[in-house]
């Protein structure tokens, strides 16, 4: 937990921890959707508080542990816990992977509180069933392609539903009324077992027939799972008089998902030397298809017209114009023989350490040819498409057998899985952070910066001077930058200065103060001219746009323009303010909603108050932060980064902005009142229920400002919970993940610029709190951050470091978006500028 004592370690023990895993294709083959198992006792023995159940399994495409911490957006994929022996605990973690040919990926198993885990992972949809019902007489498993169902009496066989459409059918088939043999444009009852084997059911060889196990003295049945990744149901047989024998037998089936397929596994301890047989009914004109005599493992097929048309008692004429496959691939090292009697075409063999195991399947033609595809916004079923193009069902004999020899060859040759991990593991921080080249001053990490300044200046100067009066606006003209490349410490183009523009500027005005060298004057003024006159134009970030540049140019000049184009930015704010919410909506004057964001835009009303003397400033700015406070904030200190609103007008239709797709407009129904909140969401956090860090960085700071400017105690109570949110929540080198409840497992973006924002408020906040060991507090953890940005986030940051200096890597604008970031840049000189004057927040633009 967090504490308040300056001498102890504060930061919180991680949330989530996580396992790697090596998971190797031996094969030249694509091997998509690969079954993956991995032993939960294995995995509590490498770390004991793996959390089964509170899981989240991750895919990247790299190959190494190392290759595998570069990568920014790891792939989820469904995972399943399962419990095989109905004891309650957790025995197998279940989930699939596509593998190209000798490919290695590496898998991330995270972990965690459900608190946590459960913000992140996905719903997983349903794609096995299992159910247990006289209606289809027994036990009935699917995956989207095609259902089975075993007769759960003496016939003890197996028979198949086809799908035209792929889904989940079961469940209909056992609705009471419904007559699963008639035609459906969906699925159906499409085979005709009599009094055969069926698919795959498994029986003895006795005098040279297939025996079913139908004389037993009890037989039953049990669900083990039913999920997003696999069905498992195992079926238990008493006393099966065979051959003069009282067997007991267990025969566990699994079908995994999106597979056309199952896998049996039958076990007896009781056998002795009793044959096994399984096979598939023989269907008139129909020959059967086998593997190479030495082949191991050993498979049967047909091929050809032995789906039936459907009708009540099933035994209606061949459907004739389409085909049905149907195989059997053996496990290697079975022993099976070839062999047939008057029903089947059988496999025998005998059990090896009391078990066999083999895999049945089939794959009709119509397979997937009813795939409705909903356009997007679908309502209504002429706004769908039906797939005809890219099915992936076999349409003739010769692709049935490359599936089955498919099947073979993953059986003979399954993946290798490694796990690498000796211990659970908290989410690497990026690599090149990991190996400083020491400690710096504070003064060395400002020359840092102070060279990537004027690297840029120089580069720029001459575009910005000799752009025309009027052609750079937020969104025009070159010579303004947001992001950048890390690696070469390159600004992107962009066009226009964007919400950022000042803090280019803001950082040449600094340097200015800091050195007294002209050039930084006459290039903060070049850039902030650039700025002048457009204050009417912005939304709420007219707050950010002019405190970082006509305010402090104003300041250091007392150019009385500068001074004007500071106060029109601080009127527009006014203007726009909402008395019905009391809020400064973010982007027009009559918006429906506001982003925490805007807390740092109140700068610029505090200065004007203090300025002018004139109240409206202070009065808009204090009840904006106040209700910020009432809306924003949680109770933890977590901070939501967006709240929408009834402004006045009982409007029902909403703008995103920032949202994906970007500035959607939707209809959201609601009763609020005038002033009321109607939802609450994120733009650039990991959803809406989790804390964005960057925003809540802007909260810690803009509270902090508020009560400096305000001295209301509820807004130093307020940047005191974000605070201490923020401490409790960061990884031990200080630098947050992007979203602070994402720590690493869907997006492993750090953002230094958040980290710089908060270093800064914590500095703010640790001159404003009156409570000694609290300051103290904000105050170290303010220098810590900073020298861990300083230390491993700044370039160079490791021996060889090809990067320019003074970039700081790692910024995250929006997820997963890496690299140099302007207001990371800036927020970092600031800090530095701070921490290295005698008076700590002196030197900030706008300080008193």
């Amino acid at each position: 937990m967090l504490s308040l004592s300056a001498t102890q370690v504060i930061w919180a023990e991680p949330h989530l921890k996580t396992i790697k895993v090596a998971i190797t294709n031996p094969t030249d083959e694509n091997r998509p959707a690969e079954d993956i198992v991995l032993s939960v006792p294995e995995l509590k023995k490498i770390a004991p508080d793996f959390y089964a159940g509170s899981q989240i399994v991750t895919v990247s495409d790299a190959g190494t542990v190392a290759e595998d911490a570069t990568v920014l957006h790891p792939t989820e994929v469904p995972s399943q816990i399962d419990d095989l022996d109905g004891d309650f605990k957790p025995d197998e973690l279940a989930f699939q992977i596509d593998l190209k040919p000798h490919q290695t990926r590496i898998v991330t198993i995270a972990w965690g509180a459900v608190d946590r885990i459960f913000r992140l992972r996905g719903d997983y949809e349903k794609q096995t069933n299992a159910i247990f019902t006289r209606k289809i007489d027994g036990l009935g498993w699917e995956s989207k392609r095609d259902s089975f169902r075993l007769y759960f009496d003496k016939r003890n066989a197996i028979d198949l539903y086809g799908k035209p459409r792929p889904s989940l059918q079961l469940d209909r088939y056992a609705t009471p009324g419904y007559v699963y043999h008639n035609y459906s444009p969906d699925g159906r009852d499409i085979y005709l077992v009599a009094d055969a084997l069926g698919i795959g059911a498994p029986g003895a060889w006795v005098n040279g027939a297939a025996e079913h196990v139908a004389d037993v003295d009890d037989r039953t049945w049990r669900i083990v799972s039913s999920g997003p990744v696999r069905a498992i149901m195992e079926l238990t047989y008493k006393g099966w008089k065979v051959m003069g024998k009282s067997v007991n037998l267990q025969d566990r089936i699994t079908q995994w998902a999106g597979e056309r397929g199952f896998l049996q596994t039958i076990q007896s301890n009781d056998a002795g030397e009793l044959v096994f047989a399984t096979g598939l009914t023989q269907q008139q004109g129909i020959p059967e298809l086998r593997s190479p005599a030495n082949d191991d493992p050993a498979w049967l097929a047909m091929w050809g017209e032995q789906a039936v048309e459907g009708g009540n008692k099933a035994v209606s004429p061949i459907l004739h114009g389409t085909n049905l496959g149907l195989a059997i691939v053996m496990a290697p090292g079975s022993g099976a023989m070839v062999n047939k009697d008057s029903k089947d075409y059988l496999f025998a063999f005998p059990l090896k350490n009391g078990s066999a195991s083999w895999y049945s399947l089939a794959a009709w033609d119509q397979e997937g040819t009813n795939d409705p595809i909903g356009v997007v916004g679908a309502r209504e079923p002429r706004e769908y498409v039906a797939r005809v193009s890219d099915i992936d069902h076999a349409t003739t004999q010769e692709q049935l057998v490359t599936y089955v020899k498919r099947i073979a060859e993953r059986m003979k040759s399954p993946v290798a899985v490694k796990i690498l991990s000796t211990t659970g593991e908290v989410q690497s921080a990026p690599p090149d952070s990991l190996h400083p080249i020491g400690s710096r001053t504070y003064k060395q990490a400002i020359d840092l910066l102070q060279e990537e300044i004027d690297r840029t200046a120089a580069k720029w100067e001459e575009v910005v001077s000799g752009a025309q009066p009027g052609t750079i606006t937020k969104s025009a003209g070159e010579g303004f930058f947001t992001d950048g490349n890390d690696k070469t410490g390159e600004w992107k183009s962009q066009k226009g200065f964007f919400w950022t523009g000042s803090f280019w500027t803001a950082e040449l005005w600094k340097m200015y103060v800091r050195t007294h060298d002209e050039k930084y004057r006459r290039w903060a003024g070049l850039w902030t001219s650039a700025l002048v006159g457009q204050e009417t134009d912005q939304n709420h970030d007219t707050g950010f746009l002019y405190f970082y540049s006509s305010v402090p140019g104003f300041q250091l000049t007392h150019d009385p323009k500068l001074r004007d184009s500071a106060l029109r930015g601080a009127d527009h704010l006014v203007d726009m303010f909402n008395p019905v919410t009391q809020l400064i909506p973010s982007w027009s004057a009559k918006g429906d909603d506001s982003i925490i964001d805007t807390m740092m835009n109140l700068q610029l009303l505090w200065w004007a108050n203090h300025e002018t003397g004139d109240a409206k400033y202070r009065d808009v700015a204090l009840k904006h932060a106040l209700r910020t406070a009432d809306w924003f904030i949680r109770n933890d200190g977590s901070v939501i980064q967006s709240v929408h609103y009834n402004p006045g007008d009982n409007r029902q239709e909403f703008q995103l902005h920032g949202g994906a797709p970007n500035n959607q407009s939707f209809i959201f129904p609601n009763q609020a009142k005038p002033g009321e909140r109607v939802f609450y969401h994120t733009h650039q956090g990991y959803s809406w229920e989790t804390s964005w860090s960057r925003g809540t960085a802007w909260a810690l700071y803009g509270f902090a400002t508020a009560y400096r400017e305000t001295k209301d105690a509820k807004l130093l109570l307020t940047a005191q919970k974000v605070a201490d949110y923020i401490l409790g929540e960061l990884p031990e080198d200080g630098v947050p993940w992007y979203d602070f409840s994402d720590e690493g497992v869907m997006y492993r973006n750090r953002d230094t610029s958040a980290a710089a924002i908060a270093a800064g408020g914590l500095l703010q906040l640790a001159v404003l709190t009156q409570d000694a060991q609290r300051a103290q507090l904000y105050r170290s953890q303010a220098e810590r951050i900073t020298h861990s940005l300083i230390d491993r986030y700044l370039t160079p940051t490791y021996q060889g470091d090809p990067t320019p200096p003074g970039v700081l890597r790692h910024g995250s604008g929006t997820r997963p978006a890496d690299g140099m970031l302007i207001y990371g840049q800036y927020y970092l000189l600031e800090t530095l500028m701070a921490l290295d004057s005698a008076a700590p927040g002196a030197t900030r633009p706008g300080a008193r």
